[in-house]
């Protein structure tokens, strides 16, 4: 509840989360940037200083969206999944009200970075699939009230990685196809196929190939016969059009 002297201030926050909802819903074909407006809406709820969403690969843990962290938040999140991971498997939320006098860490070397901060467990079904992260330079961030509705946005972010998860098979995929094309295809090949490819893209200009190429016209005329490329004659109409 706010008083009434911070009214005007409260309604402006309120209005702002509302606009960051939208944006959430409108960018939710973008697992990514659903993620990252995610992040952000739980820190204006938080008064968080900086945001993480870090995704489960097997025993490792990997940055996937952030908001304003620094090396200390890596080493802290390194930190509590080395030590704490079955805490997280349990599907329980770690928060550090206090990092100074948290005994379930080691003492630091110096004093920067946060002074709280909390992880939460994301599950996509009984799977941990992600961890959300969030954290303040001031002690006691976060009240209960606070760990729950941050739990509560863990669904969301729940969507947004296993949303990634099929992009990442497709490019997975593709790589594969590209790595097992140049070990089977023959340099020959390749380059006759790029000296294809860029004489059609250049509407067969044999100067303009041989700049890109770096090597001289008849170097490219040599090449043809090469590779038995038949040279096409290009219209100069078909030029002047391609030119315009």
């Amino acid at each position: 509840m706010c008083p009434l002297s911070e009214e005007e201030g409260c309604v402006k926050r309120r209005v702002d989360l509302i606009d960051q909802f939208a944006e959430l819903v409108v960018g939710a074909d973008d697992p990514r940037r659903l993620a990252e407006r995610t992040l952000e809406v739980v820190m204006s709820l938080t008064n968080g200083r900086a945001g993480a969403v870090f995704t489960r690969d097997d025993d490792r843990i990997t940055l996937f969206a952030s908001r304003g962290i620094d090396q200390h938040v890596l080493d802290a999140i390194q930190t509590v999944w080395d030590r704490h991971r079955a805490t997280f498997e349990k599907g329980e939320t770690f928060y550090v009200p206090e990092r100074d006098s948290d005994n379930r860490l080691p003492k630091r070397s110096s004093r920067l970075g946060p002074s709280s901060f909390a992880v939460v467990p994301v599950f996509n079904g009984e799977d941990l699939v992600a961890l959300l992260y969030v954290d303040s330079l001031d002690p006691h961030f976060c009240s209960a009230h606070d760990l729950e509705r941050m739990s509560k946005f863990s669904k969301i972010v729940a969507k947004a990685v296993s949303e990634q998860q099929p992009h990442r098979d497709r490019a997975q995929a593709r790589a594969e196809a590209w790595e097992t094309y140049l070990e089977r295809t023959p340099v020959e090949d390749m380059e006759r196929e790029k000296l294809l490819l860029l004489l059609n893209r250049n509407e067969w200009n044999i100067a303009r190939v041989a700049r890109l190429m770096g090597v001289t016209r008849r170097t490219i005329y040599l090449r043809l016969q090469r590779y038995n490329i038949p040279r096409e004659r290009v219209p100069k109409t078909r030029l002047r059009a391609a030119n315009a």
